[in-house]
């Protein structure tokens, strides 16, 4: 199993595929820090309450023409019309700017600034921006800085998968495979060793979007309120090397079964990426209307685990778990849930799909 090992890493290191996506993740991770320093910045954040105002002032104007039309049925309803859209323009910019940046410590800051632009957009001053830009710009933790900006998307969880499905199709499509001695205990050496890979893969790919990010966040000036404790970091780190195991193991068995790398590319899509978890999570939470114990199904989703992780990064073994396990921290629901994915992933693999012919 060793030697199949070496001679994988060997064809990853070699091959373009790991270097390319690995150059993907990186500059898709600038891009992601840069956003949020561009949203965040004074000048953006005077730029979009000037903007307001200008709504504000026209949708007024508006209301104090319709008024003066001398329509006694339309004037009032005009002026009333414009008001209304004023206000829900205001509440439009709010909104976007809190989801633009998300994963920021500091929503209340933003959300006292748009109150501010509100009422009176022309009372701010460029210290007031200034001190909101700082608040924005200040992660509660490093970990919960990683669980907002590299967990929650889904986007590592997504990558794993499509590297580890497309590298095991290789071996059917090039019958790589049909060259290794493929009795009993020579399949399970093979599926070992690939699950094996899948590990290392999940590990490298953590490592390199993690040093990316904190890399990315110091040099735009984002600060830390405080650290995390050793233990907290280990705990956040080996539970999200967990789950993007626990994927890209699933994303492997998809491609053994198939013998399609198509199979394993939709898989890591639709399921891997968190697509099919959320909506599932949905109907569940839907369905909790009629019978509650639906409900408590949801978070117990692999996909509900990877927001779990991403929400509560600096605090996985203080926040407690999903019902019925409350009186344990979310962090043993994960891992729970992140061991029973990737050992059923291995029993398929090292049982059933060991008596079947490459």
């Amino acid at each position: 199993m060793f030697n199949l090992l070496k001679s994988d890493m060997y064809r990853l290191v070699h091959g373009k595929m790991l270097w390319v996506v690995t150059a993907i993740v990186v500059a898709a991770s600038v891009l992601v820090v840069a956003m949020m320093h561009a949203v965040s910045s004074p000048e953006f954040l005077s730029m979009t309450a000037s903007a307001v105002d200008m709504t504000v002032a026209t949708c007024e104007d508006e209301g104090a023409r319709g008024a003066a039309s001398g329509d006694e049925a339309e004037g009032p309803a005009a002026a009333a019309a414009s008001v209304a859209a004023a206000a829900e323009a205001v509440e439009d910019v709010a909104e976007n700017a809190a989801e633009a940046e998300e994963g920021a410590a500091s929503g209340s800051a933003s959300a006292e600034l748009w109150a501010s632009v509100a009422e009176d957009p022309q009372a701010l001053s460029e210290a007031d921006f200034e001190g909101v830009s700082r608040e924005m710009r200040t992660f509660a933790t490093p970990a919960d800085m990683l669980g907002d900006s590299v967990v929650s998307g889904g986007m590592l969880t997504l990558i794993v998968a499509l590297v580890a499905a497309l590298f095991c199709a290789q071996d059917f499509t090039t019958r790589f495979a049909r060259n290794l001695v493929m009795d009993r205990r020579g399949r399970v050496r093979y599926y070992g060793e690939k699950i094996v890979l899948v590990g290392v893969l999940a590990a490298f790919f953590l490592a390199v979007v993690s040093l990316t990010s904190v890399a990315s966040f110091a040099v735009a000036g984002f600060t830390y309120e405080a650290a995390n404790s050793l233990t907290d970091l280990l705990a956040f780190f080996g539970l999200t090397w967990l789950v993007i195991f626990a994927y890209g193991c699933s994303a492997a068995v998809i491609v053994w079964i198939s013998r399609s790398a198509g199979a394993g590319v939709a898989w890591a899509i639709v399921v891997c990426s968190g697509f099919l978890g959320a909506a599932v999570g949905q109907v569940l939470l839907s369905l909790a209307v009629i019978a509650p114990w639906f409900g408590a199904l949801e978070p117990w989703l692999l996909s509900s685990c990877v927001q779990d992780l991403g929400t509560f990064a600096g605090a996985l073994l203080g926040t407690p778990a999903a019902a019925p396990l409350t009186m344990v921290p979310v962090a043993v629901q994960v891992l729970i849930v992140g061991v029973v994915w990737a050992a059923a992933c291995i029993a398929l693999a090292l049982t059933a799909l060991r008596q079947r012919d490459m």
